[in-house]
């Protein structure tokens, strides 16, 4: 198959981002797909996304943590023709240790997790249909704190 590219106007190419994917499957190697990545540090925007498909169950993210900025999770039908479709069960955790709750996903959603909401573990406990995972966070350098203040703050940062 030919490499078809976008016809994209001259005026409009700074906005413009083809092709924008990334393999995560060092870090995820469940993830049998590759993953869109985007950051808006490209558009000087505070914005960064992770578009992810998930096939199989597995635990994406153990350690509790914070954020400084608000975070949007979205769950979804891989198949964009039936997004409503969710034949799959994920646990997500939230709240402070000794206090957290679980909230049990089985259908199409956004998840809303406002800046310094304690969250975590993310289990995909049951996938019997793929589905789709995005993370939304409103931020151009993404910075993990671990509710246990002993293990390390994770960053990823990109200059301008």
């Amino acid at each position: 198959m030919a490499d078809i590219k976008s016809t994209v106007p001259k005026a409009f190419e700074k906005w413009y981002k083809g092709k924008p994917v990334a393999d995560f499957t060092k870090l995820y190697p469940q993830l049998t797909a590759k993953s869109f990545h985007i950051w808006g540090h490209e558009w000087n925007s505070p914005y960064r996304m992770d578009w992810f498909c998930v096939t199989e169950p597995f635990l994406m993210i153990n350690d509790p943590h914070t954020h400084d900025f608000d975070q949007f999770l979205a769950f979804q039908n891989a198949d964009a023709t039936h997004v409503n479709d969710f034949d799959a069960e994920v646990w997500l955790y939230l709240g402070e240790k000794g206090k957290q709750e679980k909230l049990v996903i089985k259908e199409s959603c956004f998840v809303y997790v406002p800046k310094n909401t304690v969250h975590t573990p993310l289990e995909f406990r049951i996938i019997n249909k793929p589905i789709v995972f995005m993370d939304i966070a409103l931020t151009s350098d993404y910075v993990r704190k671990p509710e246990d203040k002993s293990k390390p703050i994770m960053r990823e940062r990109h200059e301008r």
